[in-house]
């Protein structure tokens, strides 16, 4: 009795992705009694366009560092042991782990029931080219990869690290037998290898498989040193291994600058080391292995550190044992040792007592300023949890690219079983004082319930604003999702001499640069910001006066601001021209992005007339409406602000070219002087006063003096005792009063009364 075969049949499906892509697929498979066996008949056609990988990773619930678009074409009969077709496949604006692919291509056929392969790899720092060749019914292949010259300095990867790193690297692989029975010989040279602080030579590593064994020897030279490792692994059984690393004293600045993203500056370090392993790899408890380090030392401007013993460290019956080990050096002294089981439920046996020097942080991040003492007491024994506690006195850490630095870190962390207790935590942040409080608990899972209280915190952000603000947050939650949630409120604000406001305009955006998912997407942020009744900000170009109340949400890799800034009074000055402030309201309604929008509306007076700009809209789209009184066209009005002059004035002009050239030079230095003596306005202009046959110069200057003090000094320099001096002081919001000595040597005082109609 025989049993009737069965087909499993796909015909013509298709796949369309919404944006780019698609894919058809015909297949049909025979099943004996509803089973599939290798001899069964299959056949298959693929036909796939411009496929993003990245949206095949989604379909499959990866997340891999690769992106291109995909195409593929693909037909097959026979059977798995004896296939017959043909296919090809390449991947177009590929990128691989942070590298650009200009070529990945790939092309197979069948011939003689062998599944012949090639595969082609371009990239700017070298190409791999292979062939493969498998015969499914026997097991049997054939394989050969050359890569015989990758630039190392054309690595995009190794280039982040800024390390100087410059070789070539070759590779190859060749061989042939079964999967059963494997034969390979493969090969990766160096011969030198330049890093700015050091260099490898003569690195060589062979592998050979050869009669279900594989042997490894790699050998190189780090500066005047030299590692040698071998190591023999049994293809079969339980995987028996044996493996020997020997060093002599090896520099550690080349692995020093693997790890981190620079070596500082005149850093100098030593190490050695010897190691073995031997047992079976398929049964880790009964692996044996043990490393010795009998030198160990670094030293950076005056730091240093080191060991006064060897460190020894041993593996067997899945326990890793450190044999009692000390560091010693620049205000450290920490002694460890203890047994940590790798697997099972077994408890550690730790001790580490002792204290650091934070200056010992500087070898291994430069960038950050560091100092104080950490002191460490911790144990676990028997069935104890480990505990002990850690303690602060006078830390601190600071980066020149940090808003904020830490200085007078002082306090207790204790450990007990299942958790961190922050007993109390005290430090000076931008000048203020921080108080940290609260405990982070690890058994049974990870839990954040950590609060911080600031007073007169110092900041500068966003770039050109010093704020002083107190602060009140708390962070709870896990490490999957959490919340920092809290008010902030702001006591002053003041600008720093850089300030410059549409730099300061562009940071209130909220970019859409897509980013690796991290930590920071799982924090979410629910932060009132406010400020006091009335905030002031003076700057010799810029002062204002009003209230803020924002809400701060979104998560921490990408936070949203709401709410509403009024403006209630202030002043620009904009190429030497004074605008005041008549009403400003900037809201933040787009719950999803960081939004304003503008409703400002500024006055000035040029050449007797009063002018009244309303600003409207959000940054990127911004409309200006423009008054004046006497009334003028609007084209007029964009002239006086743009140039000082109506439309008809600027035609009637007949500025000789001299006085251009001279005014063009002028304004350069004023604004330059404007800028290092941080006056408000300075104007040089050798076109106004004196006498028109020898132009002259006349020198107008306005200084902010306080917040409610504007002073102005001009002079005609052709015309001795033509000096005009002015102060005008804002009493209040309605009143001002200014005081004026003219060229003839009169003084008037004026009072000002402002409303608006």
């Amino acid at each position: 009795m025989h049993a009737d075969p069965t087909q499993a049949t796909i015909d013509n499906a298709s796949l369309i992705n919404a944006q780019q892509g698609q894919v058809t697929v015909t297949a049909r498979v025979v099943l004996k009694n509803w089973a599939y066996q290798n001899s069964n008949a299959i056949m298959a056609r693929l036909n796939a366009q411009k496929l993003r990988l990245t949206d095949l990773q989604k379909l499959a619930g990866k997340n891999y560092p690769i992106s291109g678009d995909l195409s593929a074409n693909i037909n097959l009969d026979g059977s798995q042991l004896q296939p017959d077709g043909s296919g090809s496949a390449q991947i177009t604006n590929a990128r691989a782990y942070g590298e650009s692919i200009q070529v990945l291509a790939a092309k197979f056929h069948t011939e003689s029931g062998s599944v012949v392969s090639t595969l082609n790899v371009s990239a700017p720092a070298g190409a791999i080219n292979a062939d493969l060749s498998y015969t499914p019914k026997t097991k049997a292949y054939k394989v050969r990869l050359d890569a015989p010259a990758i630039v190392l300095q054309k690595v995009q990867r190794l280039q982040e690290k800024n390390i100087g790193i410059n070789g070539t690297i070759s590779a190859s692989v060749s061989g042939q037998g079964t999967m059963d029975n494997p034969e390979l010989v493969a090969t990766v040279q160096l011969p030198q290898l330049q890093m700015r602080k050091g260099s490898i030579s003569n690195f060589k590593a062979d592998l050979r498989v050869a009669q279900h064994k594989a042997d490894l020897n790699v050998g190189t030279n780090v500066s005047a040193a030299s590692i040698r490792a071998h190591g023999t692994v049994n293809l079969t059984g339980n995987y028996d291994a044996d493996a020997v690393i020997d060093t002599n004293t090896i520099p550690l600045d080349p692995i020093l600058a693997t790890y981190t993203s620079s070596v500082p500056q005149g850093f100098q370090g030593q190490t050695e080391l010897h190691a073995t392993l031997e047992g079976p790899l398929k049964e880790k408890s009964k692996l044996v292995a043990h490393l010795s380090i009998p030198v160990l030392q670094a030293k950076y401007q005056a730091i240093e550190i080191g060991i006064p013993q060897p460190i020894r460290a041993d593996y067997a019956n899945s326990v890793v044992t450190l044999q009692p080990a000390e560091i010693r050096g620049t205000g450290t002294s920490l002694k460890a040792q203890g047994r940590i089981p790798i697997g099972g439920n077994s408890p550690p046996t730790l001790t580490a007592q002792g204290s650091v020097d934070m200056r010992i942080l500087q070898i291994f991040a430069p960038n950050v300023q560091s100092s104080g003492v950490l002191a460490l007491d911790v144990h676990a024994s028997g069935n104890k949890a480990v505990q002990g506690q850690i303690g602060f006195k006078d830390v601190a850490l600071s980066t020149a690219d940090a808003p904020l630095g830490v200085e007078k870190l002082n306090g207790t962390i204790d450990i007990t079983k299942d958790r961190v207790q922050i007993a109390k935590l005290t430090a000076q942040v931008g000048g203020g004082q921080i108080d940290i409080g609260g405990a982070i608990a690890y058994k049974p899972s990870v839990q954040f319930n950590v609060a911080v209280k600031g007073k007169s915190v110092r900041i500068r952000y966003p770039e050109g604003l010093r704020t002083v603000l107190d602060t009140n947050l708390a962070f709870t939650g896990t490490t999957q999702a959490s919340i920092l949630s809290g008010r902030v409120l702001i006591d002053s604000l003041s600008f720093t001499p850089d300030f410059d406001l549409a730099r300061l305009g562009d940071q209130f955006s909220t970019g859409n640069t897509p980013s690796q998912p991290g930590f920071a997407d799982t924090v979410k942020l629910t932060i009132n910001v406010q400020t006091q009744s009335s905030l002031n900000a003076v700057s010799s170009q810029v002062s204002i006066a009003g209230q803020a109340n924002l809400q701060v949400g979104g998560t921490a890799d990408n936070p949203v601001i709401t709410g509403r800034t009024t403006l209630t009074s202030g002043e620009l000055f904009f190429r030497n021209v004074r605008y005041k402030l008549q009403r400003g309201v900037i809201t933040f309604d787009d719950p999803n992005q960081t939004h304003p929008v503008l409703n400002v509306s500024v006055n000035t007076t040029i050449e007797q007339y009063n002018l009244t700009l309303t600003m409207r809209g959000p940054l990127d789209k911004l409309t200006t409406e423009y008054t004046s009184d006497p009334p003028l066209a609007t084209a007029d009005i964009i002239n006086l602000v743009a140039r000082g002059k109506t439309t008809e004035e600027q035609a009637a002009s007949s500025q000789s070219t001299d006085s251009m050239i001279a005014s063009q030079v002028a304004g350069q230095l004023s604004g330059g002087i404007q800028k290092l003596a941080g006056i408000s306005s300075l104007q040089i202009d050798p076109t106004l006063g004196g006498n028109n046959a020898n132009p002259s110069a006349r020198i107008a200057i306005q200084q902010r003096v306080t917040k409610n003090l504007l002073f102005s000094f001009s002079t005609d320099v052709s015309q001795p005792g033509s000096e005009i001096v002015q102060g005008e002081y804002q009493i209040n919001k309605r009143w001002s009063v200014s005081l004026e000595r003219d060229q003839v040597g009169g003084i008037s005082v004026d009072g000002k009364y402002h409303t608006r109609f």
